[in-house]
């Protein structure tokens, strides 16, 4: 099914306000550590000594459905223990002394910088915080330790990233392997990832000395059947299976029929799209130029995708009447009403029943279809169908489908011979679609085509891209 990733418009006016920022910190080896003193010897699980653990910084300025990563482009950035002393002054900090649990438990680490809106020159000073730990464990102690990449971030091209994240069994002597299962469950902590989830999760082992990897191609792999417990020890979680943020749950049941669990946090911030769209004609129809071509430009970030990087996408079409702004309107369906400058009518009814009489071939309706009434003076409105004959005429009915046409059109206010002299069209698409028009990304055939009896005046044309 495919997935709305981003809305294009293109109007006169464009106001623009200063964007939301999310800022977080990510840890290449996780926050805690388990520290083991076993007689004489001390071990550290991670080994932030022999592998450090490297800290992130993630900025990102936007909504979920339109955040871009402008962590390069921050200014003053710091990194310290108090917001005071700086330790680093990257976007990256290298952790590579472990942790000691009796005199600094925890340590809290901050990201500091400085971020310019382009739009409105606001400079907006950003903080993220992250808080390493270490746990004190005797000889019996175990615990279940999530490591890998918990954001699932911007990719170029149309296939998106991926959360990978492993969980390993950690006891004093190391991590455990032996007879180990695992169950992995979505936030809510009660629902297990299982087969039918294959769109949204796949399942793979990571060994102990390997950093967890994976790609889409891994979604739908090794998944359990409802109850079961899997040898795969690592989770692979599709940008679909997270809104914005999202808590998961893993167990572990050893060779004894022990059960350990823990939690670990997904971010989504991987689709940083934006629609751009271009008219051939400009923004206005003049000088004998009766219509024009729009077009929608999809960009990643900072990169506009190319035509192939679109070919599975569709784009849905709206159009807002110029004359009442704000208020859906609907798109001419060239194909039904065949005669240029659309069809006279030549009487009305009253009511929200009104039955309209119009010259020509009679049209075949459906209920649920829109229609577009230009008065005699120019003012156009828009209405639902509730049935038509093949005598040329129709009639209207109070809109239970397209509800948002009974305001500021209500069928009921129609009086008697309004529309006569007046011009009727019919609007593309039905029910819950009427008035839309619908496109996908073939290259350079992707495009709809408005033209002077559709813009009365002026209007605004709203895209929505869905990608795959």
């Amino acid at each position: 099914m495919a997935k709305l990733v981003s809305t294009g418009q293109i109007t006169i006016v464009d106001n623009n306000d200063a964007r939301p920022i999310t800022a977080f910190i990510t840890a290449s080896q996780g926050t805690q550590q388990i520290y083991t003193k076993d007689e004489s010897t001390v071990t550290s699980v991670p080994n932030w000594s022999s592998t450090p653990n490297i800290l992130s910084a993630k900025v990102y300025v936007g909504g979920t459905s339109s955040a871009v990563d402008v962590t390069a482009q921050l200014a003053n950035r710091k990194w310290s223990n108090d917001l005071n002393t700086s330790i680093g002054s990257g976007t990256t900090l290298t952790v590579n002394t472990n942790m000691d649990p009796v005199s600094a438990p925890s340590k809290v680490y901050y990201f500091e910088a400085d971020y310019t809106d382009p739009i409105t020159g606001l400079v907006s000073h950003i903080i993220a915080q992250i808080t390493l730990t270490v746990v004190r464990t005797g000889t019996n102690a175990v615990y279940l330790l999530p490591r890998g990449t918990t954001a699932i971030q911007q990719a170029d091209g149309s296939t998106k990233n991926v959360a990978v994240v492993c969980v390993d069994l950690v006891r004093a002597a190391g991590i455990d392997t032996s007879g180990i299962t695992y169950k992995f469950y979505e936030s809510n902590g009660t629902v297990q990832v299982t087969t039918s989830m294959n769109t949204k999760y796949g399942m793979k082992t990571t060994s102990t000395s390997s950093a967890p990897t994976g790609t889409a191609s891994d979604i739908g792999s090794n998944l359990p059947a409802s109850n079961a417990w899997s040898a795969h020890n690592t989770l692979v979680i599709h940008e679909t299976a997270v809104a914005d943020i999202a808590v998961f749950r893993a167990e572990a049941k050893d060779a004894d029929g022990n059960i350990y669990q823990c939690y670990f946090t997904i971010y989504d911030v991987s689709d940083p799209y934006e629609v751009k769209l271009i008219s051939t004609a400009g923004e206005k129809l003049q000088n004998g130029v009766g219509s024009t071509n729009i077009y929608p430009m999809v960009w990643n970030g900072a990169s506009q995708l190319s035509l192939g990087d679109t070919a599975n996408w569709s784009f849905t079409w709206f159009f807002y009447d110029g004359a009442a702004p704000g208020n859906r309107a609907g798109f001419i369906d060239t194909t039904r009403t065949a005669v240029a400058g659309g069809r006279s009518i030549t009487s009305n009814t009253a009511g929200a029943g009104s039955v309209i009489t119009y010259s020509g071939a009679a049209i075949t309706f459906a209920a649920g279809d829109m229609v577009k009434i230009v008065k005699g003076d120019g003012t156009a409105k828009y209405y639902e169908v509730a049935s038509g004959t093949t005598t040329s005429n129709l009639t209207l009915r109070t809109a239970t489908v397209s509800t948002f046409l009974n305001s500021p059109w209500p069928a009921a206010s129609i009086t008697s011979n309004e529309f006569a002299g007046g011009k009727l069209y019919v609007c593309t698409g039905s029910g819950s679609t009427a008035g839309t028009r619908t496109t996908t990304g073939t290259g350079s055939s992707n495009f709809i085509t408005v033209t002077g009896d559709e813009i009365d005046g002026k209007g605004t044309i709203i895209c929505e891209a869905n990608r795959p």
